[in-house]
């Protein structure tokens, strides 16, 4: 990759008013981005969408939908054991439960409020008897 001009970069961060904090990190970023070699512009156009994606938690590739299938956002209320739901792509964003985000299930249980659920998509690794908020979830209703 070409050298990173600083001087520049800087600037840019002082008329955009980025925080510092914010500042701080992307110049470490662009220390490490300097290390790098043999990066095309089409590697790194790729490197950087691929990237902001999984470091806000977000999915690189979202699962395939059926195009017959309707989906809409679980409501309290308006849901049943035996119910086929499905996380929202965007649900979690902690580290320890990005591995739920879209991810089909079936309810076995409500219980105070919370969508008890088992995968049934048989991705791993299999979620059995998970507590959630029906705010984290969709039902499937076609």
């Amino acid at each position: 990759m070409p050298e990173v001009n600083y001087e520049w970069v800087r600037k840019q961060l002082e008329e955009a008013k980025v925080k510092v904090g914010s500042g701080k990190a992307i110049l470490k970023l662009l220390e490490t981005w300097e290390t790098f070699e043999k990066m095309t512009p089409n590697l790194a156009i790729e490197t950087v969408e691929v990237f902001s994606k999984l470091a806000l938690g977000k999915m690189a590739v979202e699962p395939k939908v059926n195009p017959d299938e309707v989906w809409v956002p679980l409501q309290p209320g308006q849901i049943t054991v035996g119910d086929e739901v499905r996380f929202r792509v965007d649900a979690f964003t902690q580290a320890d439960l990005l591995h739920k985000n879209g991810r089909r299930c079936k309810v076995i249980a409500i219980r105070y409020g919370d969508v008890i659920v088992n995968s049934i998509d048989d991705l791993a690794p299999t979620i059995k008897g998970d507590h959630s908020s029906p705010y984290s979830l969709e039902k499937r209703i076609k």
